[in-house]
C-alpha cells in the first residue's frame, strides 16, 4: 500500500493591518541639469531604503549625467540628434528628441511603481522642453503622477519664465497634480550675501523635509492610519495644483503660529482658500491630542471651507516633546484669462473753464445811465420811467442776462432741453 504523503501547508505570517502602506513604492524622476541636481540632494536627506524609492535621472547631457552619484539610476536619451551634447538650452530641441523617444520614456515608466514623481528646473532646454512629453506618456499608461517645478529667477530674462509657464501648462493637462517652487522667492529668507548655492539649498531643504513627511505618513501606522488609497484619492485627477509642506515644533509653542506656517509656505506658489482635497497628519510622543489634531482641523476648515478634509493621527516615539504635521492639499486649476496691460492713454487737457462774473445790480445801473446819456446827448427822447418802473426794469435785466450765463454752464444735451 502506498505510503500517504501530507499536503504541505505553507504557514502564513501575520500580515499587520497596514501592510498595504508599507508595500508603497515611489519612483523620482529628475529631468534634465536641474533636475538632476535636485534630486541628487533629496537622495541625500531621504533616509528611506531604494526599495521604497527609486531615484532616476534622465538627461540628454551625458557628461552631466556622469557627474552624479551612483546611488541615482543615469538615462540619457536623444543622443542620435543631441550627441550626448545637451540641449544648449535649446526646448524645441528638447521636445523633439523626447517626442523620439517615447519608447525610451515608457520603459522608465515600466517598473510600476504606486507614485511618480517628475521633478524639473524650468526655463532651460531638457527638462522644460520634455516634461510635456514625459507627463503626457504616464498619462496614456494611466500612472499616478505628481510634477514639482522650480520656475526660473526674474534676472533670467523674461523669456525663459515664458518657456516655463508654457510647459506647466502642457504638463498639468496630463498630470494628476502640480508643485510650483518660484526661485525668485528664495530672497525672502537669505541674506544677499548668501552664495548661490547655498540659496538653492534651501529649495532643496524644503522638498526633502515636505517629501519625507509625505512618505512617513503613508509607511507609518498611525491611531487614525493614513494609507496610500486617501492619498491617491487627493491627487486624482488632472489639471491640479498641488501644496505640500511639514512642519515640525516644539509641544511648548504656540498652535495658533505652528499651523499658520504648516498652512502658509511662502516658497510654494499656492492659493490654499481654492482647495478641492487636504490631507493632513499629525505625529507626536504619548502626549499628542485629539485636542491638537481637532485645532489644526478646524484652521484647515476655516481657510478652506469647501474642502474634503483627511487626517491622520501617529505616535512617534522619537517626537517625546514635539510636534510634526504634514499637509497635502490639492486644487483644480482653472484657466485663468489674460490681463492686457493697462494702454497709456493720452493725457486729456482740461480746458480750464472761464467763470464770468456775474454783474452786480450797481454795474447794470451804472451801464445803463451812461447808455441814456449817450442817447440824450445824440437828440433822441427819452421817456424817462418813474423809481419803481427802473427798479423793476434793472433787476429783470439782471435777472435775464445771468440766466444766459448759466445756460452756457449746462452740458449741450441738457441745455437743449432746457
Amino acid at each position: 500500500m502506498p505510503k500517504q504523503i501530507k499536503p504541505k501547508i505553507k504557514k502564513t505570517k501575520e500580515v499587520p493591518k497596514d501592510n498595504s502602506t508599507k508595500k508603497i513604492k515611489i519612483k523620482i524622476i529628475g529631468l534634465g541639469g536641474g533636475g538632476g541636481n535636485i534630486i541628487k540632494e533629496l537622495s541625500k536627506k531621504l533616509d528611506f531604503s531604494s526599495n521604497k524609492i527609486d531615484f532616476t535621472a534622465v538627461n540628454t547631457d551625458v557628461q552631466a549625467l556622469e557627474t552624479l552619484p551612483n546611488n541615482l539610476k543615469k538615462v540619457s536619451f536623444g543622443e542620435g540628434e543631441t550627441k550626448g551634447l545637451g540641449t544648449g538650452r535649446d526646448v524645441a530641441l528638447g521636445h523633439r528628441v523626447a517626442e523620439s523617444e517615447e519608447k525610451k520614456i515608457k520603459n522608465i515608466f515600466s517598473d510600476q511603481k504606486d507614485l511618480y514623481i517628475l521633478v524639473a528646473s524650468l526655463g532651460g532646454g531638457t527638462g522644460t522642453g520634455a516634461i510635456p512629453v514625459f507627463s503626457k506618456v504616464a498619462k496614456e499608461l494611466n500612472l499616478t503622477t505628481l510634477g514639482i517645478f522650480t520656475l526660473p529667477f526674474s534676472f533670467e530674462g523674461k523669456d525663459r519664465m515664458r518657456e516655463a509657464q508654457k510647459a506647466i501648462e502642457e504638463a498639468q493637462a496630463s498630470l494628476n497634480a502640480v508643485l510650483i517652487l518660484p526661485n525668485e522667492k528664495i530672497f525672502k529668507f537669505v541674506k544677499d550675501d548668501i552664495p548661490f548655492n547655498s540659496a538653492l539649498d534651501i529649495i532643496n531643504d524644503q522638498l526633502a523635509k515636505s517629501i519625507q513627511g509625505l512618505l512617513s505618513t503613508v509607511y507609518s501606522s498611525g491611531l487614525i492610519n493614513i494609507d496610500w488609497a486617501d492619498i491617491k484619492a487627493t491627487i486624482e485627477g488632472v489639471n491640479q495644483r498641488a501644496y505640500l509642506n511639514t512642519v515640525q515644533v516644539k509641544l511648548t509653542d504656540d498652535l495658533s503660529l505652528f499651523t499658520k506656517d504648516l498652512l502658509s509656505n511662502e516658497l510654494i506658489e499656492y492659493n490654499f482658500q481654492k482647495s478641492i482635497n487636504v490631507l493632513f497628519n499629525i505625529e507626536g510622543g504619548k502626549n499628542l491630542s485629539m485636542k491638537q489634531l481637532a485645532f489644526i482641523s478646524e484652521k484647515i476648515h476655516e481657510l478652506a471651507p469647501e474642502a474634503r478634509i483627511i487626517f491622520g493621527l501617529t505616535q512617534n516615539p522619537k517626537l517625546k516633546n514635539e510636534i510634526r504635521a504634514t499637509v497635502l492639499a490639492t486644487g483644480t486649476v482653472k484657466k485663468e484669462e489674460k490681463i492686457a496691460p493697462p494702454k497709456k492713454e493720452k493725457p486729456v487737457l482740461k480746458k480750464e473753464k472761464v467763470v464770468t462774473p456775474k454783474k452786480k445790480p450797481k454795474e447794470v445801473i451804472s451801464k445803463v445811465e451812461e447808455e441814456l446819456k449817450e442817447l440824450e446827448e445824440l437828440g433822441v427822447e427819452i421817456n424817462r420811467r418813474n423809481a419803481v418802473e427802473i427798479k423793476k426794469a434793472e433787476e429783470e435785466a439782471i435777472k435775464k442776462e445771468n440766466e444766459e450765463e448759466d445756460i452756457f454752464e449746462i452740458p449741450a444735451f441738457l441745455r437743449k432741453k432746457k
